[in-house]
């Protein structure tokens, strides 16, 4: 692109960046495995690039890979940390954590088929599905949890749409706007 030249002839683009790109591209495609391998060539090229370790923590969140993404995530400056892209990381880790401690997926749906007012089950559940990128899913719930018990957990369902809309502005800021207004409105009820 014209932006990648100008960058580029100021001095500015990195090849990694364009690394980055590409490895981005394979994982959404499929080739996970190429994506890991453009991104560990990318990094020996240019380590002082956080960015890449942080494409590559991405990696190893969508595959599930807690440890690996923690291990990775942590040894990285706390500026880069503290940097958008990795508080939208932060957020991410800090839900596979709380998955990690439900009782999973598969039994929450099953307790909540046998018993619609189980709001643990139902909170819990959200919370494995904003791990696993679901969060319409996870927001109908914490929605309905907020309903019928406002005052559940000393009001984490409310918390927790709060959280998510945030988490959500940057990369899907019309989502995040309808359901904060959807809070509003039931909170206005």
């Amino acid at each position: 692109t014209e932006a990648r030249i100008l960058l580029k002839d100021l001095g500015i683009f990195h090849k990694s960046d364009l690394m980055r790109e590409e490895a981005r591209e394979k994982h959404l495609s499929g080739d996970t495995s190429a994506a890991i391998l453009l991104l560990t060539e990318a990094i020996q090229k240019d380590p002082q690039n956080a960015r890449i370790a942080m494409d590559m923590v991405q990696i190893f969140i969508d595959l599930g890979q807690l440890e690996d993404a923690q291990g990775l995530f942590y040894r990285l400056p706390e500026e880069d940390r503290n940097s958008e892209m990795g508080k939208a990381l932060t957020g991410q880790l800090l839900f596979m954590e709380l998955a990690a401690k439900t009782e999973g997926l598969e039994q929450l749906s099953q307790r909540l088929e046998q018993d619609e007012t189980d709001h643990k089950a139902r909170f819990d559940l959200a919370i494995c599905q904003v791990a696993q990128h679901k969060y319409q899913d996870a927001m109908e719930n914490l929605l309905v949890v907020q309903k019928a018990e406002p005052s559940f957990k000393e009001g984490a369902a409310k918390e927790m749409i709060s959280t998510l809309t945030n988490m959500l502005s940057p990369t899907n800021p019309a989502l995040a706007q309808d359901y904060r207004r959807k809070l509003a409105n039931l909170l206005s009820e």
